[in-house]
């Protein structure tokens, strides 16, 4: 871990409220985000999960052609940390994972049967088929999607995801 991420991580560990989920041993939590710039034509999509006094970063560069906007990046950064979270609960087996986003749109994308453009569309499609893809994969695995508001102010797991998914769009 560069001295970056280890002082976040730092950082992390003396809010309370962060302490509490990094320590926790039965569920696991990942904080999502997406980074774009539209002038070079750069995406990339990034979690960080902690469990059980564990973090890790998952990040990627997405492969777009034209900028899809922020909530369709932020789906794929949420199908990211369904991926994440696959490979790792295979060897954790937590009983609840939580995936923190800061799109308050998410829950309503989730349901919604009309879109204004059809990569949003997609980006539904893709996150409804990974969530399924998990569901059948862990069945037992309680999945929640939660929109962060005010538990985004001073969060320093969620920090070390924008700053992951920032360097996955550059490289």
């Amino acid at each position: 871990m560069d001295l970056t991420k280890e002082a976040l991580f730092h950082k992390a560990l003396s809010i309370p409220g962060l302490r509490q989920n990094i320590m926790n041993k039965g569920t696991v939590f990942l904080y999502c985000d997406y980074a774009g710039f539209a002038s070079t034509n750069t995406y990339g999509a990034a979690c960080c999960m902690v469990y059980n006094r564990t973090i890790s970063i998952a990040a990627k560069k997405l492969a777009m052609e034209r900028d899809q906007g922020s909530i369709y990046g932020e789906m794929m950064a949420i199908a990211l940390s369904l991926e994440t979270l696959a490979a790792a609960t295979l060897e954790h087996q937590p009983k609840i994972a939580v995936i923190y986003t800061d799109c308050s749109r998410i829950a309503r994308l989730l349901v919604q049967d009309q879109f204004a453009h059809s990569h949003d569309e997609q980006g539904r499609d893709t996150l409804l088929t990974a969530l399924a893809a998990l569901n059948r994969l862990l069945p037992d695995l309680d999945v929640q999607i939660k929109y962060m508001s005010t538990h985004k102010r001073n969060n320093y797991l969620h920090r070390l995801a924008h700053n992951a998914a920032r360097e996955a769009a550059l490289t």
